[in-house]
């Protein structure tokens, strides 16, 4: 049986068997974490897992123009016939007579 393990894991594993050679099991650890290594760079902008959708809402917070187009395109859909009805079945009514 032949296995294959990348560099990587190994010199991970190597590390584990010298810290464990290093750190006695009876000995203490900050929330179970013996050593903590940061593995994104703090100085680079991360991307935002919002992706397309973070990225609108942005816009609508930062853009006064913006704001008030989306706003005044929500007041005239709440007037549509659509509207109406998506807002009855989103406050769970019934159906005006």
């Amino acid at each position: 049986m032949d296995f294959n393990y990348s560099d990587s894991n190994v010199q991970q594993g190597r590390e584990n068997q010298n810290r464990a050679r290093q750190t006695p099991s009876t000995f203490s650890t900050q929330s179970g974490a013996e050593e903590v290594r940061q593995q994104t760079r703090l100085d680079k902008p991360q991307q935002r897992m919002a992706g397309q959708v973070g990225n609108r809402v942005l816009e609508y917070f930062n853009d006064p123009e913006e704001q008030a187009r989306t706003d005044n395109w929500m007041q005239m859909f709440e007037l549509s016939n659509e509207g109406m009805q998506f807002n009855q079945a989103k406050m769970g009514g019934a159906p005006q007579a």
